[in-house]
Formats: C-alpha cells, structure tokens, sequence
C-alpha cells in the first residue's frame, strides 16, 4: 500500500518545486551572476532559511537545472529517434545518441554550459562522468548491448566502459566549446571526430 504524504510533505514539494521554477527563469533571464539567494527568496516569499532547506546553494540549482533539462531533450529527442527508428542498426543509434547530446549545448547556451561544468568540477563528484547525471541511460545501454551481442562493438570493452567512452568524448567536446566562447556548431565541426570514435569502438 502506498503511504499517502501528509500535507507538511505536500507543501515542501510545492515550495522546493517553486524554487526551483522561480531561479531558473531568473537566472535565464538575467545571467547567473546577476542573480542573488536574497532576489530568488524575495519572488518566492520565502526567507533564507526555507531556501536552504531544499538547496545548499545556487550552484545547486543550476546543476540540478542543467541535469533535470538534459534528461528532458535527450527524452524527446534520442528516445524519440529510438521509438521511430527500432530497426536502426546499434553504430546508427550510437551515432544519434552522440550527436543529439552535442545539440543540448547550443540550446541552453555557453553561459549554463560552462556554469555547469565549474560546479560539477567544484563539487569533487565521484560519479566516473559529469554526464552520467545528466543522461538517462537505459536506451544507450540498450543501443551498446544490442551492437556487442551482434559483435560490431568491441569485445575487449564492457557495455559500461564504452557508455563512459562516450560520456568522456562528449564532455571534451563540450569544455572546447566553452573554452572556445562557443563560435562553432558543436555538433558540425565533431561530426567526423563521432565517426572516428564510432569506428575506434568497432
């Protein structure tokens, strides 16, 4: 039987998801720098205290922001390939996971991008890749299983190294972006670098 959640959880969760709603659009809006604890207490009506009930710091929400985003697009684009395309072969869906996660950047933009990996960093994570946080994962295991069974994806590898091959190749990719202050289409100009890990992988 599932518990029911009493009325004080109920208004947590209300409050922790205005938070939230409230300092992502803020921080969207006006840039991360210009955006203050005090400004995101005050449109919540909320004291400094309650905030730091549900989030130790703004860098918090911004990880969690970032994260939270990429799961969603990686949701609607990846597994909407996956769901139109079941007959792929495991290199193509490989291929399209890759170039989908490279898209994400571009659509929240350098300044998120960059925050992110500086908070990621600062927070000394033992998760294997900034990226395993970010990415729902089951249908590119799925995609790597499917390509190792058929013997088109190295053997000497497990499924999890080449799931972190990947996730090390996409953060590089992103980190030269950002350092590049983003002036290139990330997904274009690494195309070819997709292939070569693709066929590095085989």
């Amino acid at each position: 039987m599932i518990k029911k959640e009493t009325n004080r959880q109920l208004k947590g969760k209300s409050t922790k998801k205005k938070i939230f709603t409230v300092a992502k659009e803020l921080i969207v809006s006006k840039g991360y720098n210009n955006v203050t604890v005090d400004e995101i207490c005050e449109k919540c009506e909320i004291s400094k205290g309650t905030f730091y009930i549900y989030y130790k710091s703004k860098e918090d929400i911004v990880r969690k922001l970032y994260r939270d985003d990429m799961s969603e697009y990686m949701e609607e684009n990846f597994g909407k390939y996956i769901q139109e395309n079941k007959d792929a072969s495991p290199v193509d869906k490989l291929k399209t996971f890759i170039m989908v996660a490279l898209g994400f950047p571009i659509t929240v933009g350098e300044e998120l991008t960059r925050l992110t990996f500086v908070v990621y960093l600062s927070l000394n994570s033992t998760e294997t890749s900034f990226f395993s946080d970010c990415i729902k994962q089951e249908l590119l295991f799925e995609a790597i299983d499917e390509g190792r069974a058929q013997s088109i994806f190295r053997e000497d590898m497990s499924t999890e190294e080449i799931v972190n091959y990947v996730y090390s190749f996409l953060t590089g990719s992103c980190m030269t972006w950002c350092l590049s202050d983003s002036n290139y289409d990330i997904g274009k100009m690494n195309e070819i670098y997709v292939d070569a890990l693709i066929k590095g992988l085989q």
